[in-house]
């Protein structure tokens, strides 16, 4: 294949020297320096906002407007000065330095076959079919993709077109910015485990930007920790995440669920991340920080190597172990005999040629009781949820809703609400806070009176009934999505993947409020995920499915402990990081 002819002689380490990214409001990245040696993998782990991507982008001189760098950016014996060799720096994306971003289809052209877009990526003279075979054969795709349009794909194929794009001008370095986020944990490890193959096979340097600790631990040889635009620890895999020094990777650490067991309460870390420029004096932690003093408070704590970077007036100096966590205390038993909701050979097929999102399902959940969903992506758990909800129909099979409270509407809004993934495309922009829980309080014929206490039940001030979406950080919107959901007074609250893209400090405060919900209402939970670490904090019993069927179902400690079926099984060693804590 081409790349032979790219040998570990070739490569080079990348460097990036007292980086600074500046936007309209202030600073977005201060001073950070970085290194990666050829064939090695550097994880970037933070929170939402800490500077990760913009990092990404001014190493590729992919700035938004109005956003400038400056440091320097060193690859074997070229240094590029980031604020003044812009176009040098564009010489080099691509063939020095390539980007691989976390939807492909933000990186691929929807109008363009999938084989010309690889054909671009290659050097010219190279262009020919073969050599685009040849970039889908090592990343273990057919040939027949070349002639495919993206929508044709699969998430996890198009994110192999997007890498073999990436890779075809044989790049030094890359920079895979949360590659795997959107992936089912079976198309994540084998995306990571294609990655890692090609990496060591090229000695590429790859830099991996994730907000996921168990893919960090499982494929980085080092870690940089990045909170508010700074480096705040960094160093060999194992020190960072097993002997953390400083409180805030200790934390992050922490707020990660176990998979081995149910645990009453997950850690978290109160309150948000600041945004970088709004830190003016003192650690950018400070405020979330158990440890932190007046010193803290007052005056940032200097970058110092000792022997690996670390950021911190009171360090963890020998480390710390993870916080005890209590095993999960029964709640009221559920009467399986009070079926609220029994749904029976559930078929739904889009069309035709297709094989079916739905196919003979079964499932029942008791007054009460939560019950979780897992499986792969296109494996009809969303289809379902939709189906529950008025939002899709049925093609046959039937829903039936024994001992809902509900009135006798087709679709009561006080029978079921979903709550979706994303948050911000699921509110309306235009729409207060307090405007959109009002709307769904008539929606359950209950009165505008009661929006600060669906607030407060959530956890939000009163006052955020005036804000627009657009002002909250992604746990706070997730929270009003909840509080909206809540509005309508359902008896089963559907969440279709409502963790699965906040990270993990705010990952497990939404997965403390929802349990809480579901202990003091009562609420019946039907929680819909990709991740089994996080379905045994939430859920009792589950069901898992696979192309539109049910494969298993069972307590969700048996069915996780000692899974019968061998889908069940590849889902459980797909788990990065999956081993007790």
């Amino acid at each position: 294949m081409t790349e032979a002819r790219v040998t570990q002689a070739d490569r080079h380490q990348v460097r990036v020297d007292d980086l600074t990214v500046t936007g309209p409001r202030g600073r977005i990245v201060t001073g950070l320096d970085l290194a990666v040696e050829p064939g090695h993998c550097l994880a970037v782990v933070g929170e939402s906002g800490s500077g990760k991507s913009m990092t990404a982008k001014a190493m590729t001189g992919l700035l938004p407007p109005a956003v400038t760098a400056t440091g320097t950016l060193s690859l074997g014996d070229r240094q590029i000065d980031l604020a003044t060799d812009s176009r040098q720096l564009h010489r080099l994306r691509g063939t020095g330095i390539a980007l691989l971003l976390q939807n492909p289809f933000t990186s691929l052209s929807p109008i363009h076959r999938c084989g010309d877009q690889i054909a671009a990526a290659l050097p010219a003279g190279r262009r020919t079919r073969e050599e685009v075979v040849q970039r889908l054969a090592e990343v273990n795709l057919p040939a027949r993709v070349a002639r495919q349009y993206p929508f044709h794909l699969s998430g996890g194929m198009r994110q192999r077109v997007a890498m073999a794009a990436s890779l075809a001008p044989d790049p030094e370095v890359l920079i895979a910015d949360e590659p795997t986020t959107a992936l089912d944990v079976t198309t994540q490890r084998e995306v990571l485990d294609l990655l890692d193959r090609i990496r060591q096979r090229r000695g590429m340097a790859v830099l991996l930007i994730t907000h996921d600790l168990g893919v960090a631990e499982e494929r980085a040889d080092a870690i940089t920790v990045m909170y508010a635009g700074r480096l705040m620890e960094g160093g060999p895999r194992d020190q960072v995440l097993s002997r953390p020094r400083h409180p805030y990777t200790a934390a992050l650490r922490d707020c990660d669920p176990p998979l081995d067991r149910r645990v009453e309460r997950l850690p978290a870390i109160g309150g948000s991340a600041p945004r970088p420029w709004e830190v003016k004096q003192g650690c950018a932690f400070a405020a979330r920080c158990p440890l932190a003093d007046d010193h803290c408070r007052a005056e940032e704590p200097p970058l110092v190597e000792d022997p690996f970077p670390l950021r911190c007036w009171k360090p963890l100096t020998a480390g710390v172990d993870p916080i005890p966590l209590a095993p999960a205390i029964s709640g009221p038993p559920v009467d399986p005999d009070r079926v609220m909701l029994r749904v029976e050979g559930a078929t739904r097929r889009f069309s035709a040629d297709a094989p079916p999102a739905l196919d003979g399902v079964d499932l029942t959940v008791a007054v009460g009781e939560a019950v979780g969903i897992v499986g792969e992506s296109g494996s009809g758990k969303t289809t379902l949820a939709r189906c529950l909800t008025g939002l899709e129909r049925l093609d046959s099979g039937t829903v039936e809703w024994p001992l809902a409270s509900a009135g006798g509407r087709r679709h009561d809004p006080r029978r079921a609400q979903i709550v979706f993934q994303d948050p911000f495309s699921a509110l309306n922009p235009a729409m207060s806070v307090g405007a959109a829980l009002a709307e769904a309080l008539r929606a359950g014929d209950r009165p505008r009176s009661e929006v600060p206490e669906l607030l407060e039940m959530v956890g939000l001030p009163t006052s955020y009934a005036k804000r627009k979406p657009r002002a909250l950080s992604g746990g706070e919107q997730q929270r009003v999505a909840i509080a909206r959901a809540l509005a309508p007074g359902p008896d089963l609250l559907i969440c279709d993947e409502a963790v699965s893209s906040l990270d993990v400090s705010v990952q497990a405060q939404i997965l403390n409020l929802l349990k809480a919900l579901h202990a003091d209402l009562g609420l019946a939970l039907l929680f819909i995920t990709h991740d089994l670490a996080v379905v045994r904090q939430v859920t009792t019993r589950a069901y898992v499915m696979a192309q539109g069927r049910v494969v298993e179902q069972g307590d969700i400690d048996r069915l996780l402990d000692d899974p019968q079926d061998a889908y069940t099984r590849q889902l459980f060693a797909s788990v990065p990081g999956g081993g007790p804590r």
